[in-house]
């Protein structure tokens, strides 16, 4: 009999370890560091991965689209994705070059805000990391958290961050 219930708590205690995140990131502080609150949030499951991607400006209707003043109404877009929630191990920030209807808070500033919850790094190295790009397409970064790919194609940058 008692053989049989440490039998059980073996059984149960293993199972709940077993359904802990190895990885100390908490998807709604990562949200909140942001300072902005998502427009949109996506749940898409894609050959077996499941995704969580979340919009932070509002597209345009296709009348907005094609309007005179679309120009002015037009703000680039900036999406996160974390694969596999709620145990993230990777999150992709990418976003669309800044215009003049960003102003107030840019996409590299949301960016770099997402970039120092996940690596740990401050700020104002992400904005020399950034820099970067003036002489290079992409390049790679290893920080104390996380080790990240960065990436610009034209008006869009794309930072895939691998959690350790």
């Amino acid at each position: 009999m008692r053989s049989m219930i440490l039998f059980l708590m073996v059984l149960i205690s293993f199972g709940v370890s077993a359904e802990e995140c190895r990885l100390d990131f908490n998807e709604s502080e990562f949200i909140d560091s942001l300072g902005k609150e998502p427009v949109r949030v996506n749940s898409i499951k894609e050959n077996g991965i499941i995704k969580k991607q979340y919009e932070f400006r509002k597209e345009l209707s296709t009348e907005e689209a094609l309007s005179d003043d679309a120009e002015s109404k037009y703000e680039p877009q900036f999406y996160l994705t974390l694969y596999q929630p709620p145990c993230t191990e990777r999150v992709k920030i990418w976003f669309y070059k800044d215009n003049g209807n960003t102003q107030k808070l840019s996409n590299a500033v949301l960016a770099g805000r997402a970039f120092k919850y996940l690596s740990g790094v401050d700020e104002a190295i992400f904005e020399n990391k950034m820099k970067k790009f003036s002489s290079v397409n992409s390049f790679e970064s290893i920080d104390s958290k996380s080790e990240s790919k960065f990436l610009k194609i034209g008006d869009i940058y794309s930072i895939d961050v691998f959690l350790r």
